[in-house]
C-alpha cells in the first residue's frame, strides 16, 4: 500500500512569451528587488534588460547580481547576500540556469536569516533558518528543475563539498516563470548536458525506493519528452516545440525529484564536479549513470526494465533481459549527444577515488539509504572505477 504526502506550493507559470507576464505575479511582493544571474548569456540574449524594464514598468526598482559562476560557490552566495541586506531588497530573481536560481535561494535564505549560508547546512553548524525572502525563478535552461523544487546545490571550495539541500517552504519558488523562448539560444552541448540532468533527476526518482504512482507517472513521461526531442533541438535550437517539450520535461522532473528525490547517482556526480569545479554536471550524471545502473542491476532490474520499456521502448518480456538492453539503450542514446566521457577525461584523479567516495557519503548518506541495495563508501568507490 502506498503511503505519502506531496506539498508544492510554487506557481508554475508555463509557456512561450509567458515572460512578458511577470509584472502582475510580482505586484505586492515589495518595492526592490535583486535579480541574480550569470556573467554574460542573459545580457546577450537582452533578456536581463527586458526583466529589468519589466520590473521598472511594474514599480520595482532592481539592482542585479551577476557574479553566480558554473557549479555556484559559497563566497558568491554569502557575498550577494550581504548585498541584498545592504540593499534593502524586498525579493530574489533568479534568472538564468540552475546555477542562477540555485544561488537566488541560498542567498533569499541567508539575507534574512544572517550568516554564512554554510550555518544552515547539515554538514556546516545545521541552523534552522528563520525566514527567507520571497524568491522568483526564470529559467532559461530546461534542466534543473529547480524552478519547482526547494533544493539549491552549492560548492564549499575550501571543503571540496558540493552540497544540495532545501529548506522546505522557504525555498520553494513563490513563482517560477518557465518560457521556452529563452531556451532558444542555448548551443548544443549545454542542450544536451541539462536535458540529461532532468533526465537523471527522473530516472533517479523513479528508481528511489520511495517512489510511489504520482512521483512514477512524472518521471516516465519527463524521461519520454527528453528521449523524443532532445535530437531535434540539438540539431536545430530554435525548434520551440522542441524547447517547449524539454522546458516541461525538466519542470516536471524537478516536480518528481521533489516528491521522491534522487538516489546516488546525484551524488556522486556532485563528487566529480565538487573536486573539479570546471565538470558539467550535467556530463558527469552521464559519465556515471550507466555504470550506476550497472552496479545496482541486480537490485532494480525490474524498475529499470519498466525504464526500458517505457522509454526507449526495450521489447523484451524477461525482466533481466529487459534491463541489460535499457542499459545498452542508454548508453547508445548519449553516445549521439558525446555524453559518454569517462572520468579519466574530466580532469579527476584516480587517486582522489576514496577521498570523493567518503565526501559524498558524508554529505548524502540518506541518498544512499533511498538507493536499491544501500550502497556504502567502497560500493561509491567501485562504481567511479567502473566509470574510470
Amino acid at each position: 500500500m502506498y503511503s505519502f504526502e506531496a506539498f508544492l506550493p510554487t506557481k508554475i507559470v508555463f509557456g512561450k512569451g509567458r515572460v512578458n507576464d511577470l509584472p502582475k505575479h510580482v505586484k505586492g511582493m515589495g518595492k526592490k528587488a535583486m535579480i541574480v544571474t550569470g556573467r554574460s548569456s542573459t545580457k546577450k540574449s537582452g533578456l536581463l534588460d527586458r526583466v529589468v524594464k519589466l520590473l521598472k514598468d511594474t514599480g520595482i526598482d532592481s539592482i542585479v547580481f551577476d557574479k553566480v559562476i558554473p557549479n555556484p560557490i559559497l563566497e558568491i552566495v554569502d557575498e550577494g547576500a550581504e548585498i541584498a541586506k545592504k540593499e534593502d531588497v524586498d525579493l530574489i530573481i533568479g534568472l538564468g540556469g540552475g546555477s542562477a536560481i540555485d544561488s537566488s535561494k541560498a542567498i533569499s535564505i541567508t539575507a534574512c536569516s544572517g550568516g554564512s549560508y554554510w550555518d544552515y547546512t547539515r554538514v556546516g553548524k545545521a541552523k534552522k533558518p528563520q525566514c527567507a525572502l520571497p524568491i522568483v525563478a526564470i529559467p532559461t535552461t530546461h534542466g534543473t528543475g529547480t524552478e519547482a523544487d526547494p533544493f539549491m546545490v552549492i560548492t564549499n571550495r575550501k571543503t571540496k563539498e558540493k552540497l544540495g539541500q532545501g529548506f522546505g517552504e522557504l525555498t520553494f519558488p513563490k513563482v517560477s516563470i518557465v518560457d521556452p523562448e529563452t531556451m532558444v539560444t542555448l548551443p548544443p552541448d549545454q542542450t544536451a548536458y541539462t536535458s540529461m540532468d532532468a533526465f537523471y533527476h527522473s530516472l533517479e526518482a523513479f528508481l528511489n525506493v520511495n517512489a510511489y504512482p504520482y512521483s512514477d507517472v512524472l518521471a516516465i513521461d519527463s524521461m519520454k519528452r527528453v528521449a523524443s526531442n532532445l535530437r531535434v533541438a540539438y540539431e536545430n535550437g530554435s525548434n520551440i516545440e522542441a524547447r517547449t517539450e524539454l522546458a516541461w520535461a525538466s519542470t516536471e522532473a524537478g516536480i518528481t525529484e521533489t516528491l521522491t528525490g534522487v538516489v546516488i547517482n546525484h551524488a556522486l556526480e556532485h563528487g566529480l564536479s565538487g573536486f573539479n569545479e570546471k565538470v558539467t554536471h550535467g556530463l558527469g550524471l552521464c559519465t556515471l549513470g550507466p555504470s550506476f545502473l550497472e552496479y545496482i542491476y541486480d537490485h532494480a532490474y525490474e524498475r529499470i526494465a519498466i525504464f526500458g520499456r517505457e522509454v526507449f521502448g526495450v521489447i523484451e518480456y524477461n525482466d533481466k533481459r529487459a534491463a541489460t538492453l535499457a542499459i545498452k539503450k542508454l548508453w547508445e542514446f548519449q553516445e549521439v549527444f558525446r555524453c559518454n566521457v569517462p572520468i579519466r577525461e574530466l580532469g579527476i584523479s584516480k587517486d582522489d577515488f576514496e577521498e570523493m567516495a567518503k565526501v559524498v557519503y558524508k554529505m548524502f548518506k540518506e541518498l544512499a539509504e533511498m538507493t536499491p541495495g544501500n550502497p556504502k563508501v567502497e560500493d561509491f568507490v567501485k562504481i567511479y572505477e567502473m566509470a574510470w
